[in-house]
């Protein structure tokens, strides 16, 4: 047998074994004698058939069982003569004919674990910003909570729509100046409205920018509203790209008021009184700022360990992470109701744009698993059947099984994603401990070596 490796990129190999016409005939012989024992000849008893008709009968089959252990036996050879136990991916498997006293070769493309020097990684320096929660801040947070959880009521005071109120309008539209009715079928929903509610904003407005236009107006006040409707989003085919023009009358106005601060309401909160309402909030507030804090320091630790590695990735994980980004990215779009032919046409933007995600994430994952070699640093099993059993509970499956038949996914394949996913969170968690904390908040250290 003779084994040749020919590097093809810094993470890439190109294997090539070749078997004489001898080994070849050999290992054909071996088979042969297998099929001579145990195959049926009509005729013959089990081991008494001449080997030329045995030949004739299963050589086909022969060259076809052989086949598999060969590229095995060879490729084996090739890992332990060139140090390819790293590989991560094996493909574009190429075979010459095989047939029986003639030699027999393959060749097959690897792609190898990056090689890297790994920098120092205990004692990173880290900016620590002490968390503090202003007086302000919950004073802010408060008014704004009574007034998200107010309840809207009819002005009786003469003042404009403003934003974050609720109006009341009777409308008609036209486009180009014919009514929106005889313009199209699909529309008519929107061609009239009498006392239609609407809100004064462009988070909850029924229509992109047609609350928003409100503000200002009183009763009785009359304006031409104007929405154009995107060429790609607009639900309704007829009038992507028009401009319609809703002439609108204010009937009515209600504000949100904000929810008093009684007896009623501390209760409601599990609190006795403003002074138990503000410590409540300041505690989550304080709570919220610390994990927003920890969450910075560790992309902080992460970002400089980072930019201390250099290293090349292999091709074909970049190419199925790439794979993998696109599709979350794509997900997440036709989630928010992004359509279909928007995200197509945005789809080579999109594809950029993950291949740089991907490969920040291939090499951060590659930095934190050689850590972990290091350090000894492990997810147990148990660990990882308790984080798919917390899945399976939050998809309202009773059990692990009910939870992978639901998403159809392999259980190995998912317990190999998390024990990569908890592993690495354990190293970060380690790299924190031993990280050095400079800046205000470096007090906090304690709280970092938990």
């Amino acid at each position: 047998m003779n084994v040749t490796v020919e590097t093809k990129g810094a993470c890439r190999r190109l294997v090539k074994v070749e078997f004489s016409a001898e080994e070849i005939q050999a290992e054909y012989d071996e088979w042969l004698q297998v099929y001579q024992r145990q195959g049926k000849v009509k005729g013959f008893r089990p081991g008494k058939a001449p080997p030329e008709l045995v030949q004739r009968i299963y050589n086909k089959e022969i060259l076809e069982n052989m086949r598999d252990p060969l590229v095995a036996k060879g490729y084996q050879q090739a890992v332990k003569e060139h140090h390819l136990a790293n590989s991560v991916a094996e493909m574009d498997l190429q075979l010459s004919e095989l047939k029986a006293g003639q030699p027999f070769s393959f060749s097959v493309v690897v792609d190898l674990e990056p090689e890297f020097e790994l920098p120092e990684y205990k004692g990173i320096e880290i900016d620590a910003k002490k968390v503090e929660i202003a007086d302000e801040a919950v004073t802010e947070f408060i008014e704004n909570y009574r007034m998200q959880t107010g309840k809207f009521e009819e002005l009786t005071e003469e003042r404009p729509v403003q934003m974050n109120d609720m109006a009341a309008v009777d409308y008609t539209a036209t486009v180009d100046g014919q009514p929106l009715a005889e313009f199209s079928e699909k529309a008519k929903e929107l061609a009239t409205a009498t006392d239609y509610w609407v809100m004064v904003n462009e988070e909850y407005s029924f229509l992109p920018g047609f609350g928003p236009q409100l503000a200002g107006m009183k009763v009785g006040d009359s304006k031409a509203v104007e929405v154009v409707f995107d060429e790609a989003r607009s639900p309704i085919e007829d009038l992507k790209g028009k401009t319609v023009v809703f002439q609108t009358t204010v009937k009515k106005i209600k504000a949100r008021i904000p929810r008093a601060m009684d007896e009623e309401f501390f209760k409601s909160m599990g609190v006795a009184d403003e002074e138990g309402l503000r410590k409540a909030f300041r505690d989550m507030l304080q709570h919220e700022a610390e994990m927003e804090e920890q969450k910075r320091r560790r992309n902080d630790l992460l970002d400089v360990l980072f930019k201390r590695v250099e290293m090349e990735l292999p091709e074909s994980e970049v190419a199925s992470e790439t794979n993998q980004v696109v599709y979350e990215i794509v997900d997440s779009n036709a989630r928010r109701g992004v359509p279909e032919q928007q995200i197509r046409e945005k789809l080579e933007e999109i594809t950029a744009s993950a291949g740089a995600t991907a490969q920040s994430r291939l090499k951060m994952r590659y930095i934190l698993q050689r850590i972990a070699r290091a350090e000894n640093i492990a997810a147990a099993d148990a660990e990882i059947t308790r984080r798919m059993e917390q899945y399976a509970y939050y998809a309202g499956a009773k059990t692990i099984a009910e939870w992978l038949k639901r998403t159809r996914r392999k259980e190995k394949a998912v317990r190999d994603d998390l024990r990569i996913d908890l592993t690495n969170s354990k190293v970060v968690d380690f790299l924190m401990a031993e990280a050095k904390l400079t800046g205000e908040g470096a007090v906090e250290a304690p709280e970092e070596k938990k």
